[in-house]
């Protein structure tokens, strides 16, 4: 078992012993909720697990296939599952002020931010990609441990900075953390363009690339899709919310 299996496993099981405990005191949470978790959870072990991770090592295909789901897919799923909003209803009220103060701590505004999140996020995509540290991960396992945590919780924390569920206390509006977004899904589109045109990274064969970067030009539009549907449905709530005062005004 590696630490991934470790970790997600008992994520997974302490969001199911949340959604029961819940489920006992006759307080619901929704069912989807908890699936979702769970399958997220099942794919990162999936996709983490050594057949997985030594065929993402030989070819860049598999790497891009670990990237998609690791780095973008399942965080956004784990993110939509609201575990920190169940773990608040699971604990005592104070445990919910905690958090307020902790996330409302500037240095974890800065690193919450939709700006610094989408630099952790696909900055640290093209840093990879598009200079030899690509060819460093493959010769340090150390190094390519610490990358796979990186965009695992890069993109946990992109999916909560841009539309989580989540409480997050002095959040930036709904328009600029949209400009965010598409900002970052232009910046992925050209970075999956040139990498397929410029052959980036260099270290391996030109047809893995250019068929990775396919993958992820047109996979990765999948979970930003669903960031820009989750963002308009936020936007429309907040407007029919606003509606009625301004027409009692």
């Amino acid at each position: 078992m590696n630490g991934f299996t470790l970790v997600f496993a008992t994520l997974a099981i302490a969001y199911g012993w949340g959604w029961w405990r819940l489920k006992r005191g006759s307080r619901e949470w929704p069912l989807w909720r908890l699936v979702v978790f769970w399958l997220s959870a099942l794919a990162i072990i999936a996709v983490m697990s050594p057949p997985s991770m030594h065929w993402a090592h030989r070819d860049f295909r598999g790497h891009m296939v670990v990237h998609l789901v690791a780095g973008m897919i399942a965080p956004l799923g784990l993110v939509m599952a609201a575990p920190v909003s169940l773990a608040l209803k699971n604990v005592p009220v104070h445990w919910g002020r905690r958090w307020v103060g902790f996330v409302s701590l500037p240095p974890i505004r800065v690193l919450s931010h939709p700006v610094t999140a989408a630099l952790l996020n696909i900055g640290g995509m093209m840093v990879l990609y598009l200079t030899d540290l690509y060819a460093t991960m493959l010769h340090s396992p150390g190094f390519a441990l610490w990358l796979h945590w990186h965009f695992i919780i890069a993109g946990c924390l992109f999916s909560w900075a841009i539309a989580g569920p989540d409480p997050a206390p002095k959040r930036p509006a709904l328009e600029w953390r949209f400009g965010v977004l598409v900002a970052s899904m232009a910046v992925h589109a050209m970075l999956s363009k040139w990498m397929y045109r410029f052959h980036f990274p260099a270290s391996m064969p030109i047809d893995q690339v250019r068929q990775g970067a396919e993958l992820m030009f047109y996979a990765g539009e999948l979970p930003e899709a669903l960031l820009v549907y989750l963002l308009a449905r936020q936007w429309m709530r907040s407007r029919y919310r606003e509606t009625p005062a301004s027409m009692a005004s």
